[in-house]
């Protein structure tokens, strides 16, 4: 039996897209940046470093967005693979477009490789696993906030204009770093948010969040069920449906369709299995199993507060962007958090949601060589409005 595309987003804890060998990305003269390598040291001695772009047209200190990444390994590029209209194998890095369409908005942008993640002069991208293995939240959190004072020192930088945007695990990672170091910070922008703990969202993920990757590939699916005419017509569209989402494996009781419970039944023994191995502490299935984690990661957040707690906590202004067909970080959420915040009278909130998008809100490649996805050109101009001082 195979479903290898279902299992395998299930099983991606706050993913991001992935890192392969690095390329550069020829940039629009118009909106292009200069970059520099900055190379500092964690609080414990370990050497961190992150790339900085700043607008080439800049002529003074210009405000800054400070990337915190998702979950797993990552580094300053983040090259992505691809292939174009003609075939070609290419290569594009993530956050070259970031800082292209920041650029912009006369912004500043910075992100940082996690411990462990380098980007060496030549060759690809390096991960040391013994290193990044010991990379926890709240070490990660202390890697950032050693950048985020290394950010403050550049003479390119208004150090009063500062805003934090986190994908996945890092829209849990901003708001704990704007409590822990607020200077010059002037407000969050959370794309994809992760509003839960550690178990309850592998929990999601693998029962009803794999769903919502179904209802991307076939919108029939939003009924709850899927037919076999229907899955045939959307087979029809996507040839690959038939090795990644094979419709007789999931039909299990051979009536003509397939239903979310016979697919969380058919994942159940695959969702057992990842929640022994952290009681167990079982690191080699987990760095398998969850994103190249490990138990002290996910033990460390496995029964905390929802993300609202700490959002709430902030008198910043905050930006919520998030897919409703996301199968990795739930919407429902998303509208929680909204609830918490309207029962305690706060306004600081704004959400947006994209009907019919991902957990990546629809970036690829392709759509990155231009200005990209709309949920990406809202969250950019939302960070240009928190750095004018002017949130929508």
């Amino acid at each position: 039996m195979r479903i290898k595309l279902v299992v395998a987003v299930a099983g991606m804890l706050l993913s991001v897209p992935g890192q392969v060998s690095a390329s550069v990305l020829a940039q629009d003269s118009a909106h292009a940046t200069r970059d520099v390598i900055m190379r500092f040291i964690a609080a414990d001695g370990t050497p961190l470093e992150g790339k900085l772009s700043i607008p080439a047209n800049a002529t003074g200190r210009v405000p800054v967005v400070f990337q915190l990444h998702g979950a797993g390994p990552r580094n300053y590029d983040n090259a992505v693979r691809y292939r174009d209209a003609a075939g070609r194998i290419q290569l594009v890095r993530y956050y070259d477009f970031y800082a292209r369409e920041l650029a912009r908005h006369g912004l500043a942008f910075f992100r940082m490789s996690k411990r462990g993640n380098t980007v060496p002069d030549s060759g690809p991208p390096r991960l040391d696993r013994a290193i990044f293995s010991k990379a926890t939240p709240s070490v990660l959190l202390d890697d950032y906030k050693s950048g985020l004072e290394e950010l403050r020192q550049r003479a390119e930088i208004d150090p009063t204009r500062i805003v934090l945007m986190g994908s996945s695990e890092g829209t849990r990672l901003a708001p704990q770093l704007a409590l822990n170091s607020p200077a010059g910070v002037v407000g969050l922008v959370l794309m994809s948010h992760q509003s839960d703990n550690a178990h309850d969202t592998i929990v999601w993920q693998n029962t009803v969040g794999v769903w919502r990757n179904v209802e991307l590939l076939i919108p029939a699916a939003n009924d709850s069920a899927v037919t076999k005419a229907e899955y045939d017509a959307a087979l029809q569209a996507d040839a690959s449906l038939a090795a990644r989402l094979p419709f007789a494996a999931i039909d299990t009781d051979k009536d003509g369709s397939m239903t979310p419970g016979e697919l969380m039944a058919l994942l159940k023994p695959r969702l057992d299995a990842i929640l022994k191995a952290v009681e167990d502490r079982n690191d080699p299935f987990i760095w398998q199993a969850v994103l190249n984690l490990s138990s002290a990661y996910l033990l460390e957040f496995w029964r905390s507060e929802p993300t609202s707690a700490i959002l709430l906590k902030l008198d910043l202004p905050i930006g919520i962007f998030h897919g409703e067909l996301d199968g990795t970080t739930r919407v429902e959420g998303v509208r929680e958090t909204e609830g918490a915040f309207r029962a305690a009278g706060k306004r600081t909130l704004t959400v947006r949601t994209y009907p019919r998008h991902d957990h990546d809100l629809n970036w690829t490649p392709q759509a990155s060589l231009g200005r990209g996805p709309v949920p990406f050109q809202d969250a950019f101009a939302f960070a240009a409005e928190l750095a004018r001082g002017r949130p929508r």
